[in-house]
């Protein structure tokens, strides 16, 4: 992360989304509707940073929302970045990170479930939050866009260490930065 000059905070938490990467730190192929990429938090120990959690995730929109997006122009899917935007609250029925702030992505309107030649867009207002994905078996209707942890229960254990962070603590509208990058650069 350091070479792709993203900031790691050595004295809290920090939020990493790896796209297209196993488990074992193996970058893998990235096929849509798959539950194929990690959410982390990574710890900084004497100035070496470590894997503290990880947990299966997706950062991109499911097979539903690729073919009937939600908006006109297709369906949201992150860039590769450093955001600080969001906050502790409420997806649908369960606690969560929320959008809050502004944040890049594209609109896959040729629904095709990649990045390429897809239109960039940047706001505040797209609703991509960190949430949980129903434990389903694939992503289909977990995400329209959002950063999602397939497993209910490592969602609990992600907001768990979310609200553990000093500075959460200090201050419940705490603004969290999450980076997303691919896993063959993590």
């Amino acid at each position: 992360m350091l070479s792709q000059d993203y900031w790691i905070d050595e004295n809290h938490p920090n939020i990493v989304y790896a796209e297209g990467c196993d488990p074992d730190g193996t970058p893998n192929a990235d096929a849509m509707n798959e539950w194929n990429d990690l959410r982390l938090i990574l710890v900084v120990n004497k100035n070496i940073p470590a894997i503290a959690h990880k947990w299966v995730a997706t950062t991109e929109p499911g097979l539903k929302y690729t073919n009937a997006p939600l908006n006109p122009d297709g369906a949201f899917r992150i860039a590769f970045g450093q955001y600080k935007a969001w906050r502790v609250g409420w997806h649908k029925t369960h606690e969560a990170l929320v959008q809050c702030g502004e944040i890049v992505g594209y609109r896959d309107k040729n629904k095709d479930g990649m990045r390429t030649g897809d239109r960039v867009v940047q706001g505040s207002d797209y609703a991509v939050n960190q949430h949980w994905g129903y434990d389903m078996a694939h992503v289909d209707g977990a995400s329209a866009g959002c950063l999602v942890g397939q497993q209910t229960v490592g969602h609990l254990e992600f907001m768990k260490v979310v609200k553990s962070d000093l500075r959460y603590q200090a201050n419940d509208n705490y603004v969290f930065l999450t980076t997303i990058i691919s896993g063959d650069k993590l």
